[in-house]
C-alpha cells in the first residue's frame, strides 16, 4: 500500500481549489486564481479625500459632514437603516420590472449617468443650498439624510418652476434633489418629513429612474397617464409600443410615493405630520387642512380599498389617490417595523444629539447688512459705495469730520458735518 504523498516544503494549496501549487506562485495551475493576497480597496465614498480622509477621519468630533466630498457622519456607531424598512413591496416589484426590460434599462442608466444629472442639474433655475445659504434649511436635510442612512449629502436645490413639485434626480452614486419654492415654506416637523421623503428616495435608488423617465418622457409628460390621450389612442401600433414602456414606469411612480411616504414617517414618527403634510401637498393649499372634518377623512380612507377606485387610480393617475395613500400611512404606522426602528432611530438620535448639541441656525435675511450698534452711525461712500461706520461720540458739536473710505481701491475722505439736534415739538415741551 502506498503512503500518502505529503506535499514539499516548497508547495502550497491553492484556496479556491485545493490543489497543489509551487510556493511563491501568484496564480493556481488548476483553477487560474489569484493566491496573493488583493490590496486595501480605497475608501468608496471621498476616495481619500484630502479634507476628511474618505471616511470622516481627518474631520473632528463636532462635524457631520465633509466640506469637499460631501461624505456624511453616521447617526452612531454602528447605526444602519436597511432600505428594506421603508421599501414597499410593490415599489421593488415595479423596480426589478424596469431592470428586466433590458435594452430599455441599459438606455436608462447610460442617459442618466451621461446626459440626465450634468442636463438637469444645469436647468433647475433655482437657489443651491449650503451651510450658509438657507441655512436652516440645510441643517434640517442634513440630519435627516444621516436618519435614513445616507453616506454622502446630495445636493438640494430649491426652484420656481414647478413651485409644488419636489423631485429626485441624477444616477445612483450621484443624485441631487430639487424642491419647489412654495415647499420650502413647510416648518418644523412638517419640513423635515418633506426632506427625509427625497433622502429615502435617493437611498431607494429613484434617482437614475425619475431622470431617465423624464429625459425620455419629457418633463411636461411626467404627470401624464395611460389613458391621457384616451381609449382610441389604443389604435394606433405605435401608441401601443409606446403605453407597453409607460405602463409599467406609471406603476413605478405611483408605488414609489410609498417609499418616499415611509421614509418620512420613519424619520419623524408622527401619522399626523404625514397625513398634515401630504392633504396640503395634494390640495396645494396650506390652511384648507384646518378646515377638514377628520372624522370624515378618515371615513373616507377607510372606503379607499375599493377595486374600482385602485382600478382608476391605475389608468388614471401617476400618484396614488391620497386617500388611499393615508390608509397605507396608517397601516404602516402600527406596524411593528415602525414600532421597533422607531425606538432605534430615537435612540441613535438621542445619543447624537448628546455628542454633537444641534447649533442654533436660523433663516438667513434677505441678503442685508448687520444693523449698526447703538453706539455707531452707518454711512455710505458716496464715491464708491462701500459701507462706513463712525462713532457717535465723534460726531458731536458743529464741525465737520473727516471720515476715510475704507476700500482700498478708493480711500476717498469724507467730510461728515453732524447733524443737528430735531428741534422738539410744541406738546413736548414742559411746562
Amino acid at each position: 500500500m502506498n503512503a500518502p504523498v505529503s506535499p514539499s516544503p516548497s508547495s502550497a494549496f491553492c484556496t479556491q481549489c485545493g490543489a497543489a501549487s509551487e510556493a511563491g506562485a501568484r496564480f493556481c495551475p488548476s483553477c487560474g486564481v489569484d493566491s496573493q493576497p488583493s490590496a486595501a480597496a480605497p475608501p468608496m465614498h471621498g476616495f481619500g479625500c484630502s479634507a476628511c480622509g474618505g471616511d470622516g477621519a481627518k474631520l473632528s468630533v463636532g462635524e457631520v459632514m465633509c466640506p469637499v466630498c460631501r461624505w456624511l457622519r453616521p447617526l452612531g456607531d454602528g447605526y444602519e437603516l436597511p432600505v428594506e424598512t421603508f421599501l414597499w413591496r410593490l415599489d421593488a416589484e415595479a423596480m426589478m420590472r424596469l431592470q428586466s426590460l433590458g435594452p430599455v434599462t441599459a438606455a436608462a442608466h447610460h442617459i442618466s449617468e451621461r446626459y440626465g444629472r450634468p442636463w438637469f442639474e444645469a436647468s433647475v433655475n433655482g437657489v443651491r443650498l449650503s451651510p450658509s445659504q438657507m441655512p436652516d434649511v440645510f441643517a434640517l436635510a442634513v440630519r435627516m439624510a444621516r436618519i435614513v442612512g445616507l453616506n454622502r449629502m446630495p445636493e438640494i436645490y430649491v426652484s420656481g418652476e414647478q413651485m409644488w413639485d419636489a423631485k429626485t434626480l441624477g444616477t445612483d452614486a450621484y443624485a441631487f434633489i430639487v424642491l419647489g419654492s412654495v415647499l420650502v415654506s413647510f416648518k418644523g416637523a412638517d419640513l423635515a418629513f418633506m426632506l427625509a421623503r427625497e433622502m429615502g428616495r435617493v437611498r431607494a435608488g429613484h434617482a437614475v429612474w425619475r431622470t431617465a423617465f423624464e429625459l425620455l418622457m419629457g418633463r411636461r409628460q411626467s404627470q401624464r397617464t395611460i389613458m391621457g390621450d384616451g381609449v382610441m389612442q389604443f389604435l394606433n401600433p405605435a401608441k401601443i409600443v409606446e403605453s407597453a414602456f409607460e405602463a409599467p414606469l406609471m406603476a413605478w411612480a405611483r408605488h414609489s410615493e410609498i417609499t418616499a411616504d415611509r421614509a418620512g414617517q420613519l424619520a419623524t414618527g408622527n401619522l399626523d405630520t404625514a397625513r398634515r403634510v401630504l392633504l396640503q401637498w395634494t390640495l396645494k393649499s396650506f390652511p384648507i387642512h384646518a378646515r377638514l372634518n377628520m372624522d370624515d377623512w378618515i371615513r373616507q380612507e377607510d372606503e379607499s380599498d375599493d377595486p374600482s377606485i385602485q382600478a382608476v387610480e391605475a389608468t388614471m393617475s401617476s400618484t396614488p389617490f391620497i386617500a388611499r395613500r393615508l390608509k397605507l400611512a396608517r397601516e404602516f404606522h402600527v406596524g411593528e417595523d415602525m414600532k421597533g426602528w422607531r425606538a432605534v432611530i430615537e435612540h441613535f438620535d438621542a445619543e447624537d444629539r448628546r455628542l454633537r448639541p444641534p447649533k442654533d441656525v436660523t433663516a438667513t435675511s434677505g441678503g442685508k447688512g448687520k444693523e449698526a450698534p447703538a453706539d455707531t452711525v452707518r454711512l455710505v461712500c458716496v464715491s464708491c459705495q462701500a459701507p462706513m461706520r463712525v462713532k457717535r461720540a465723534q460726531l458731536v458739536g458743529d464741525k465737520p469730520v473727516n471720515v476715510r473710505c475704507p476700500n482700498p481701491a478708493c480711500g476717498k475722505v469724507l467730510s461728515v458735518k453732524p447733524k443737528k439736534p430735531t428741534e422738539p415739538r410744541p406738546d413736548q415741551v414742559g411746562d
